[in-house]
């Protein structure tokens, strides 16, 4: 494949975690998913992704499951629910410390986040990540560096964040999400190191 589609593929499944874990997917996309109109690359859990409409007779019933879904996991009230910030994996609270420091590496690279989140939420990460690609699109070869830096603190969590939506009793369209977000920073991490190397030799 070229670059420019190499890279736009990327910016659509950034685009998608972001809307999927910002906050409840947004009512088009749900829509989309329902009818079937979304296409993924082969990913761990797009068999989840992709059947899980098909159990609702009607799309309303489906955006009911999901946003309920979203509350039951990722929200509360009740004890259990998976924490979307990073802080709460390395011990600290949203805001704190760690919230800083995410804070100080995307302003560092030019990111002002427009989301109401903290930067250390995983949703403004992958916000991130979809607009890195973008600019990268613009020629910016410079943004993979950064991409592989981002990455280097999402592995710091992420793997952990996803085997804890997994073992959510409340998880079903959420537990295909996590699958797919885990196989594709698997397989990110590795892209970003080629395409760092294919920018190199074409300079």
């Amino acid at each position: 494949m070229e670059f420019e589609d190499v890279v736009r593929g990327r910016m659509g499944m950034y685009s998608f975690f972001s809307a999927v874990f910002i906050d409840v997917p947004p009512k088009e996309l749900l829509k989309d998913l329902y009818e079937g109109k979304v296409e993924f690359p082969k990913l761990d859990g797009v068999d989840i992704v992709k059947s899980y409409p098909k159990e609702f007779e009607s799309f309303e019933e489906f955006e009911r499951a999901v946003r309920q879904e979203y509350t039951a996991v990722f929200v509360g009230p009740f004890e259990g629910y998976v924490s979307l910030y990073q802080s709460d994996y390395e011990g600290d609270y949203p805001y704190g410390k760690v919230t800083l420091r995410v804070k100080e590496m995307f302003r560092k690279f030019g990111y002002e986040c427009v989301h109401r989140e903290p930067a250390d939420h995983l949703g403004v990460y992958m916000a991130f990540m979809a607009e890195s690609c973008k600019e990268l699109l613009n020629g910016k070869t410079d943004e993979l560096k950064k991409q592989r830096e981002v990455m280097k603190e999402l592995e710091k969590w992420i793997f952990d964040f996803c085997s804890k939506v997994e073992e959510h009793p409340e998880a079903k369209f959420y537990k295909g999400i996590v699958k797919m977000l885990r196989d594709f920073i698997k397989i990110d991490k590795n892209l970003i190191e080629e395409l760092i190397l294919y920018a190199t030799r074409k300079k």
